[in-house]
Parts: C-alpha cells; sequence; structure tokens
C-alpha cells in the first residue's frame, strides 16, 4: 500500500518543479523573441529612415523626367516631347525630342538598345532636364544595380555632329539621414571628332517633409581639344520641389552658368517656375513653365520666356517601379 501511495506522489511531486523549467523556458524563449522583434523593428526603422529622402528624391526624378533617371532605366521605355519655347531676344521655337530604349530578350536587365535623344550627352541648357537635341543610335551594358552603385556602359554613334562614341558611367547614391543625401554621377567618353569629355554631376538632397524636397546640383562639363565649346562650363541649380497631388507637382529653379572661356565668367542666370501634370492618362503629361533668364549675349537684360510641352511615356520604369526600392514599400505608395 505504502508502494503504491508513493508512486502516486512522486509524479505529482515532480509537475511544479518541471512546469517551474517550463515556464523558465518560456519566459527565455519570450524574452529572445521580444529581442529579436525589436531588433527586426530597429533595421526595419532604420531602413525606412534612410529611404525617406531617397524615395522622394527618385519620385522627383521619375516625375520630371530628369536625364539622369532616363539614364538609369534598364527596361523598355518610349518618351516623345513635343514643345514651344518662345523667349523674347530669340523668338518662338517648335522643338520635337525623342527617345526609344528598348530592352533587348533573354538579356534584360543588361543590355539596352537606344534610338533617340542623348541623355548622357552633358548639354548644360538653362534647366536640369533640358536634355540635347543630338540623336544617337547605340547601346547600353549594364552592370550589376546595387543600393549605392549604378554602373553601365554606353556606345554608339550621334549624328548631329557625327561621331561613334564609347565610356561609362557611374552613380553613387547615399543617405545620410532620414533628411539628408547625395549622389555624385560621373561620365567619361570617347568620341572620335573631339576625342574625350568629361560629364560631372553633384547632387544635394534634402527633404523638408513628404511634401517638400530642395536639391543643389552642381553640374560640370569638359570637352576636348578639338569641340567647338571649349573650356570648362559648370552650371549650379536650386530647385526645391513641391508635390501638389500624386499627379501634378511644382519646380522653383534658379541656375546659373558659368563658363572658363575666354575667362571665368557667368554666362547666364535663369529663374522659373516649372508645373507638372499627369493627366488621366498614365502615358500624358504637360508642363507649363514661365522663366526670365539674364544673358551675357544681350548684356545680361531681362528676357523673359514660356515652354508649352506635352510628354508621351510608354513603358516600365516609371514612377510606380523605380521607387520601389525597399522592401516595405508597396504599389499604394506616396512620399
Amino acid at each position: 500500500m505504502w508502494i503504491v501511495l508513493l508512486l502516486l506522489v512522486m509524479p505529482i511531486a515532480g509537475f511544479p518543479a518541471e512546469n517551474g523549467a517550463d515556464s523558465d523556458q518560456s519566459e527565455q524563449s519570450q524574452e529572445e523573441t521580444l529581442k529579436d522583434k525589436e531588433e527586426t523593428v530597429l533595421d526595419w526603422h532604420k531602413r525606412n529612415v534612410e529611404a525617406q529622402v531617397q524615395r522622394a528624391a527618385q519620385w522627383v526624378d521619375a516625375f520630371f523626367g530628369d536625364p539622369n533617371f532616363d539614364a538609369e532605366v534598364a527596361s523598355s521605355q518610349l518618351r516623345v516631347r513635343p514643345e514651344i519655347y518662345y523667349r523674347d531676344e530669340q523668338g518662338a521655337k517648335l522643338r520635337l525630342k525623342g527617345s526609344l530604349k528598348l530592352g533587348l530578350p533573354n538579356i534584360k536587365r543588361k543590355i539596352s538598345f537606344i534610338v533617340g535623344t542623348d541623355s548622357d550627352n552633358g548639354t548644360l541648357g538653362d534647366s536640369v532636364d533640358d536634355s540635347t537635341d543630338e540623336s544617337i543610335v547605340g547601346f547600353q551594358f549594364f552592370g550589376k544595380i546595387r543600393n549605392d552603385w549604378h554602373l553601365s556602359l554606353s556606345t554608339g554613334a550621334k549624328f548631329n555632329d557625327f561621331a561613334v562614341f564609347v565610356g561609362p558611367r557611374a552613380r553613387y547614391d547615399k543617405a545620410l539621414d532620414e533628411k539628408r543625401s547625395y549622389r555624385f554621377t560621373q561620365t567619361v567618353r570617347w568620341q572620335t571628332n573631339n576625342r574625350w569629355q568629361f560629364n560631372s554631376r553633384l547632387d544635394l538632397n534634402y527633404a523638408f517633409s513628404s511634401r517638400y524636397l530642395f536639391r543643389q546640383s552642381f553640374d560640370g562639363r569638359w570637352r576636348g581639344e578639338k569641340s567647338d565649346d571649349e573650356g570648362y562650363r559648370l552650371r549650379l541649380s536650386s530647385l526645391l520641389t513641391q508635390g501638389l497631388t500624386d499627379t501634378a507637382g511644382i519646380q522653383y529653379e534658379f541656375t546659373t552658368i558659368f563658363h572658363s572661356r575666354p575667362n571665368v565668367h557667368a554666362n547666364e542666370y535663369t529663374l522659373a517656375l516649372r508645373y507638372r501634370k499627369r493627366t488621366s492618362r498614365d502615358w500624358f503629361y504637360y508642363e507649363i513653365v514661365p522663366q526670365v533668364s539674364f544673358e551675357k549675349e544681350f548684356d545680361y537684360h531681362a528676357n523673359p520666356g514660356l515652354r508649352l510641352r506635352v510628354e508621351f511615356f510608354y513603358g516600365a520604369g516609371g514612377v510606380d517601379q523605380f521607387k520601389k526600392r525597399e522592401p516595405e514599400d508597396t504599389d499604394d505608395f506616396r512620399w
């Protein structure tokens, strides 16, 4: 009898100790889980915070059609820009710019076939989005795309002043914190007519809020000795972008262009307000850009102007695709 009672009591006596061990293990497991969750939240927050200014900058580049953005798109796209550009001293000009980039099958995001205006030529107009009028045909070879680095190599022929060209392009993009980032782009190009061309661009970005992004841009260009436009040209552009809605925005821009020949001087000052709107059609945009410039050619007298532009844009690589750089981004994201 005593033996039977002892056998019955022993398991019961053992239960509290076993439950205590399980409780300790459970508490330890919960602590580890909470710690892991905290680390995960911190990692996500770090990625999210660092990406805020980057997302804003990428939205601005994509929505306003910065030539630097076009140069980094690896997928197929077609961009056509007819415009009327009137300036008091030069009169009215009708211009048509277009570019076609085709991602070659079976080697997607590796090689693109390019026809149209040259987004990487480095022509320094009175606006950061004013790409060159030169027509080219060629290929662009893309390196491995990372968060900070973007590398490519372009080769082909340009036709306005016929020449064969080849050269690399590198971009380094870094977020300093949730509001500040910088981006440096360097293009080196060898051309058969003026031999060498170096284009450098530094963008300093500051996000005031979810709707305001300030950018200070430094664009430099040097061409070879056989170029008609010798010397070093530098364009300083201060831009404040205001996102009005998901489909409209305004850029306030002040640009100064310097030239080193025959001596260092300010060649042009430009003040512009750029309103850009995407219509109910995702592929159709229009712009209204009133401006005033002060040019050395006209003794720095005020030269008012107006640019009216429409744009037809087709293909991937647009705003929705380009902005999704972080895992937490979604198709419904709005900066």
